[in-house]
């Protein structure tokens, strides 16, 4: 006899998803959506540690702007291409704990090698290797949350993850600067061997280590918690692969709202990685700022824009949803877009550290308030048991892109080097760019995607 019970899960005891949407999650959804805000705030570290340790890795192995940008661009996307989608085919069909638990512990191994390099070649595969460990969790994160929330209570779960992710990316930066000034002091009670390292070394090595930490606390999760759904409907099936449900049919028949969805947003992050990855170096080296100045700047600018473009999401999101309707997130991303190229452009305006990282509070601020959708959109635009295959692609993506915005602000950097203003000129001037780009697919994706959701829930 077949068992057609409904399926259990965190939000549902009972099993039953009938007025889940006024059912108060259960205080493990909570934990694990904690959980993964920690791991999403430790895994961005690495970009804002290379960013503050530029002008002295680049003495230590002789590195050019090129060499860095790749490093920080161009290795992480070549892995995170190999490694995303094979992720997110693991998470639609086992635990989700061992996926997350081997990210975390290639990522925080990796960045530790990254610490110990002696040359170009090996601080680019160490970084490739920190970008694989990454590729994962983005997915994880996004298709975990229906798994755990319903309705009202998802809406709420993402925009707690998406805020405290970039309220925490302040922070995080003000951390890396802190880390970077405590390696000194702390040099005296390192073992021999590590005694002798430079600052920016030492910095890699201590921020690796709360992977001890967090591999272990993953894996004590309940199973519970991280399986998906759909394997938790008969007892029996624990540990069995889920049906391996087709991508590309679906793909290929929805193939312009997830082009737009897809090209848009990622063109967004490749704006984002030229700002974040090049503002402490052009503040360092063409503003003549501290790596303590630069990292408290871009510290507050990030928190405060957070916060502004919260409140100004808030706005959108409430006067915007009787106009724009179910078209809402991507109306959203699409001033978000407009926004901040405008907003980027204007940095060519700054002159010192401080207008130089007032202009990047008002671009995150255009980003944030235009973007705090963006995870409900992913939900909405995915079926379930397709959901992070398809969000593996989009954060794949994304990250590919954003990770190539540091290559290209490098590569024109070099070429403007005669020029006294040539990595301002270069940042800018590639993320202005990237973001008319990404204007070009959102104008049709307002269009397109209120049929797409529609497709996604029929499926």
């Amino acid at each position: 006899m077949n068992d057609t019970r409904p399926p259990l899960s965190p939000v549902s005891p009972s099993g039953s998803d009938a007025g889940s949407s006024d059912r108060p999650s259960s205080p493990l959804s909570w934990v694990v959506l904690l959980l993964m805000l920690v791991l999403i705030l430790y895994t961005i570290v690495d970009r804002p540690l290379f960013s503050l340790v530029v002008e002295p890795l680049k003495k230590d192995l002789g590195l050019t702007d090129l060499q860095v940008g790749l490093v920080q661009g161009l290795s992480v996307a070549l892995f995170t291409a190999v490694a995303g989608y094979p992720l997110g085919w693991l998470a639609d069909r086992y635990d989700k704990r061992y996926i997350l638990a081997g990210s975390i512990a290639v990522w925080s191994s990796c960045l530790a090698l990254a610490g110990l390099a002696q040359s170009f070649e090996q601080l680019f595969i160490a970084s490739a290797l920190v970008g694989a460990g990454e590729a994962g969790l983005v997915p994880i994160a996004i298709a975990i949350v229906p798994e755990l929330f319903r309705e009202r209570q998802r809406q709420l779960a993402n925009s707690l993850l998406l805020v405290g992710a970039r309220l925490g990316t302040g922070l995080m930066i003000a951390v890396c600067g802190w880390v970077l000034v405590s390696a000194e002091p702390a040099r005296a009670w390192l073992p021999a061997g590590l005694q002798e390292l430079s600052n920016w070394r030492l910095a890699f090595l201590f921020m690796a280590l709360p992977g001890l930490v967090f591999v272990p606390l993953i894996l004590m999760l309940p199973a519970q918690a991280t399986r998906p759904r759909h394997l938790q409907m008969r007892p029996g099936t624990e540990g069995l692969p889920a049906a391996n449900l087709p991508v590309w049919p679906y793909l290929r028949a929805h193939w312009r709202p997830f082009l737009c969805f897809y090209g848009g947003l990622g063109l967004l992050c490749f704006g984002i990685g030229c700002m974040m990855s090049f503002a402490p170096v052009v503040a360092i080296r063409q503003m003549g700022a501290t790596q303590l100045s630069a990292a408290n700047f871009m510290g507050t600018a990030t928190f405060t824009a957070t916060v502004v473009g919260f409140v100004l999401a808030q706005g959108v999101t409430r006067w915007g949803r009787p106009w724009a309707g179910e078209r809402l997130p991507a109306v959203a991303l699409l001033g978000s877009a407009v926004a901040s190229a405008c907003a980027a452009a204007a940095l060519l305006l700054a002159g010192t550290p401080k207008a130089l990282f007032i202009g990047l509070g008002v671009f995150l601020t255009c980003i944030m308030a235009g973007t705090l959708l963006f995870p409900t959109a992913a939900q909405e635009l995915t079926p379930t048991r397709l959901r992070a295959r398809l969000v593996s692609i989009m954060a794949t993506t994304n990250i590919v892109l954003g990770a190539l915005g540091p290559v290209a602000v490098g590569a024109v950097s070099d070429r403007l080097k005669a020029h006294p203003e040539g990595p301002l000129m270069a940042m800018a001037g590639c993320a202005t760019v990237a973001l008319l780009g990404s204007i070009l697919f959102m104008l049709p994706l307002t269009r397109l995607y209120g049929p797409a959701v529609r497709a996604a829930r029929a499926a």
